[in-house]
């Protein structure tokens, strides 16, 4: 059997798990991506790479397609010997050899901190979309739902199916969920809801739950529907069964520039916060 070589690019998924979990816990820089999967999970994943030095792990990162046209910069992690950006790089290289032969067309990142932006921007890396952050208090009134024809009820494992359909034609390419991550996202919801119009499955929104705050981390809406309710019931319907158990903080995110979203969220109460959140992004 041939060895691997102890220096230079491999894919995580021949080195011990064990070996680059430890690395990650202890690792001095660390950007993790907001993901539905922890990090363990993409290891095995194409666009996961480790570089070793003489046997010794200096950096991790997982560059992975949530479908295919777009991935996600998931993690990088590195020690801190002065040469982050050149393992970044090298790196980085590998990652995208790998989603270009895939088809992948581009790789996003959400509000990486300053060490890592220069990275990203030294790759050619540009801020493409703001992330606007809303928040509001519980709801005061019980919502109402006054058509016959729409139902909403909570999601099952059987639904899965119908919610990943929604999602991929409610959102652009950027914004989707595969099935492993819409699966992960129902796990840790404390609300999941899908709303049925005439039996047929047309939206959904799935919300989290951390003590006393709340935060909605899936809302879509099938195209044909929008524009007539639909995702204000499923809003409404969450606020009022999440304030019920004693939730009284409420939030949300939206793209700066989804107008029709921001509109939605204002009409429900939501306000808007000072920060927002960078996205950048590489075309391949």
């Amino acid at each position: 059997m041939t060895e691997r070589p102890n220096s230079g690019v491999q894919p995580c998924a021949g080195l011990s798990y064990l070996r680059l979990e430890h690395f990650i816990k202890n690792s001095d820089l660390a950007f993790q991506n907001l993901d539905w999967l922890d990090p363990d999970q993409r290891f095995n994943e194409a666009g996961c790479f480790a570089l070793l030095e003489d046997g010794q792990i200096l950096a991790v990162l997982a560059a992975t397609p949530e479908c295919p046209e777009v991935a996600w910069l998931r993690f990088f992690f590195a020690i801190d010997d002065g040469r982050h950006t050149e393992h970044f790089k090298a790196l980085l290289s590998q990652a995208k050899a790998v989603l270009r032969a895939s088809g992948a067309r581009s790789i996003y990142s959400l509000f990486p901190p300053a060490w890592m932006e220069t990275g990203l921007r030294a790759e050619g890396f540009k801020e493409t979309e703001r992330i606007t952050i809303l928040r509001r208090g519980p709801l005061e009134t019980n919502a109402a739902f006054d058509d016959p024809r729409l139902v909403i009820r909570e999601i099952t494992r059987r639904d899965l199916p119908l919610v990943e359909k929604i999602d991929s034609e409610a959102f652009p390419p950027p914004w989707r969920l595969n099935s492993a991550s819409l699966e992960k996202a129902y796990l840790l919801s404390a609300r999941m809801t899908i709303a049925l119009w005439d039996g047929e499955a047309i939206g959904y929104q799935m919300s989290t739950n951390i003590f006393n705050s709340a935060h909605l981390a899936r809302l879509a809406v099938l195209p044909e529907f929008q524009r007539r309710g639909v995702g204000r019931k499923l809003v409404l319907e969450m606020l009022d069964a999440l304030t019920k158990v004693g939730v009284d903080n409420f939030s949300v995110n939206t793209q700066s520039s989804n107008t029709s979203s921001l509109a939605l969220y204002h009409a429900l109460g939501y306000t808007v916060e000072d920060q927002t959140v960078k996205v950048l992004s590489l075309e391949l």
